[in-house]
């Protein structure tokens, strides 16, 4: 039987094997047959008819044009996914072209798309009607990622309108950004440097052994000569000898003055103003130059880089810029827009003294300090106790996230919040749900009075109140009479257990009870909420349900009988008639003792009373030695198991 049932799973396997095997290769048709006998493959065009048009464009890939597509792809039959030789796009493509690979190995700069191993983004892989297989003709395809204004001014440099590729090289070379030849050289190629216009439009100067690109833009510019879009004054006028030794000198690009004392023959004014408290080390050392282009830049004042980056090329660890939530001045201005960048009579040269230059963008937050309870921090005005300056990852700015803000200096609070039940916002370390974070008119920085605070939230539960069954505490919106706004080791952070809450206000109910020999569990239990609704209901004395439905809930076994009609309707019935709902004197609760009560109902000696207990209802002492005191199955209310002589009405066999 086991051989049997072996052999079974081989057969399986080999019939799955063969399924896999024909559906692999549904591309073969049965017909075509090779000089070997052997099935042919169907051709890739076959089936992808959407690649056919690509054969009639101008240039065809050399594997596409000879239909070889398994140079580049693997057979994948019926399953649609892309099958490479090679995964590695730049290692694919590699394959055919080692010569470029072998160049690219040996090139100090590489085009960054290549760099990361993608010919894709420039190329496509199967035909183009542009050369070299581009997907975009001559610039368009350089402007799908190079998309900036630099490309876009007003005069433009003429082989930026004949093709990128007349100064770049498309992959890499071994010149800065990716120029086909050193920078001098390269503009030389177009203009000769020792034309006679070249040489007046320089002032003589020996430019060709300095950098191009250190006045003019290689792309578009707004001024005139291709210029950067700042140009220092002297520049501008072609007044080279005011900064520079004669062009005739053997070192005509020396500086007739040191740096700093150069600039200032012209900027005597600015240096006066540097005679400040606090003077930025650059500045005061002269170093103009470090921060500063002396001829032309495309950045505000000639310097060097965009506003934030002159500053972060020193500054480079602190502060981080590169935040989520960055400070708007910065991503604006820069760091400029509150920092003087040469001095100031303020630390860290801000332009305002710390306490002002908050406010002088943020003038709202001045009129909260008008409020009667001001945050700490708050009331000195230092923001930077809460708010990082320049930005952080955090919502507002903050230094920590919300979770951890708080409790950064309110450590002790994290403490007394670790309990067993914690109000949610607390939970989720949310603070601002509750407390404003600056100032307040109310306690505590509540964003309102401490008790109506809480609608804020479950406004929903004051729907539809009564005073007659509502909680009076509740009504009134005295919250924090019952509860612990943050946390507490009692259910629904309450501020004391239960029954030492509820006894509180009622006092005449707790002496009562304490003076009684028997209680409701649930009362002596502390669970004073098994029967009421600590807030609003709709019932008197603010009931969960009726007194009947309430009880039976508990009191289950009472109605397990097959009959619902007893000693009273238990649709219609009130437990309430017979027992106290809170504690008694008197066992099960009971209003009065056995048979006391039942004689303030069972009055009258009827004769069908006489007959059946054949004696008057005055003189029996005990009604529930025979008497069920709810519900039976049977009649008159008598218990389940019965003396066969009482069951048989012969009470004289055994009483006289």
């Amino acid at each position: 039987m086991k051989n049997i049932r072996v052999s079974k799973k081989i057969l399986v396997s080999i019939f799955s094997v063969l399924m896999i095997a024909c559906f692999l290769s549904s591309c073969a048709p049965a017909p075509a047959r090779s000089a070997k006998g052997r099935f042919k493959p169907k051709e890739c065009l076959d089936c992808h008819k959407d690649m056919l048009p690509e054969l009639n464009k101008k240039v065809v890939h050399s594997p596409m044009k000879s239909l070889e597509c398994e140079k580049c792809h693997l057979r994948h039959g019926r399953l649609t996914i892309l099958s490479l030789v090679e995964r590695d796009e730049k290692k694919l493509c590699f394959i055919c072209h080692t010569e470029l690979d072998s160049n690219i190995q040996k090139m100090s700069n590489v085009h960054t798309i290549v760099a990361h191993g993608k010919c894709l983004p420039c190329h496509d892989p199967h035909a183009s009607d542009n050369s070299r297989l581009q997907k975009e003709a001559g610039n368009a395809n350089c402007l799908v990622c190079h998309k900036d204004e630099s490309f876009s001014r007003a005069k433009r440099h003429k082989p930026l309108d004949d093709g990128c590729l007349v100064c770049h090289a498309p992959h890499g070379s071994n010149f800065k950004n990716n120029l086909i030849n050193e920078e001098v050289k390269l503009c030389e190629s177009c203009h000769g440097y020792s034309a006679s216009g070249f040489k007046a439009a320089h002032k003589n100067y020996p430019v060709e052994n300095g950098k191009c690109t250190g006045c003019h833009t290689p792309h578009t510019s707004s001024n005139d000569k291709l210029l950067r879009e700042s140009v220092h004054a002297p520049l501008a006028s072609l007044q080279c000898s005011s900064c520079h030794k004669p062009y005739d000198d053997p070192k005509p690009f020396d500086t007739i003055a040191p740096d700093g004392e150069l600039c200032y023959t012209c900027h005597a004014k600015e240096k006066k103003s540097f005679d400040t408290a606090y003077t930025h080390p650059v500045t005061r050392e002269g170093k103009c130059i470090n921060c500063h282009s002396p001829h032309a830049s495309d950045f505000s004042a000639v310097t060097l880089r965009d506003k934030n980056s002159i500053c972060t090329k020193c500054h480079a660890d602190k502060p981080n810029i590169n935040v989520s939530s960055l400070h708007k001045p910065i991503s604006d201005k820069g760091c400029t827009a509150c920092h003087n960048p040469h001095a100031s009579e303020n630390p860290l040269y801000l332009k305002l003294p710390g306490k002002e230059i908050c406010l002088s963008c943020h003038p709202g937050v001045k009129g909260e300090l008008k409020n009667t309870v001001l945050h700490k921090p708050f009331s000195g005005l230092e923001c930077t106790g809460c708010h990082d300056s320049h930005g952080s990852n955090n919502q507002y700015m903050a230094k920590y996230p919300a979770a951890e803000l708080c409790y950064s200096c309110h450590k002790d609070k994290a403490k007394d919040f670790f309990k067993t039940y914690i109000h949610t916002p607390v939970n989720k370390s949310e603070c601002s749900p509750c407390h404003k974070s600056h100032s307040s008119q109310y306690a505590n920085l509540l964003n309102g009075d401490k008790d109506s605070i809480c609608m804020q939230c479950h406004e929903s539960m004051m729907f539809q109140i009564e005073e007659e069954t509502t909680h009076k505490p509740f009504m009134d919106k005295k919250c924090s009479a019952c509860h612990d706004p943050h946390a507490s080791d009692n259910v629904g952070t309450t501020v004391t257990p239960m029954t030492e809450l509820c006894f509180n206000c009622h006092k005449t109910m707790e002496s009562a009870l304490n003076a009684s020999a028997n209680k409701h569990l649930p009362v002596e239990a502390g669970k004073c909420n098994s029967c009421h609704n600590p807030h609003r209901g709709k019932l008197k004395n603010q009931l969960l349900a009726t007194p009947n439905e309430l009880c039976l809930t508990c009191h289950d076994r009472i109605v397990t009988t097959t009959s619902r009609k007893g000693h009273i309707s238990m649709e219609e019935g009130d437990c309430l008639s017979c027992h106290i709902s809170h504690y008694s004197d008197s066992a099960y609760l009971l209003k009065d003792s056995d048979p006391s009560l039942c004689l303030k109902c069972h009055t009258v000696d009827t004769e069908r009373l006489l007959k059946a207990h054949r004696t008057s209802l005055n003189d029996i002492t005990q009604c529930g030695s025979c008497h069920e005191p709810h519900v039976t199955e049977g009649p008159g209310l008598l218990k389940k198991v019965l003396h066969e002589p009482f069951n048989r009405g012969k009470c004289e066999e055994c009483h006289e």
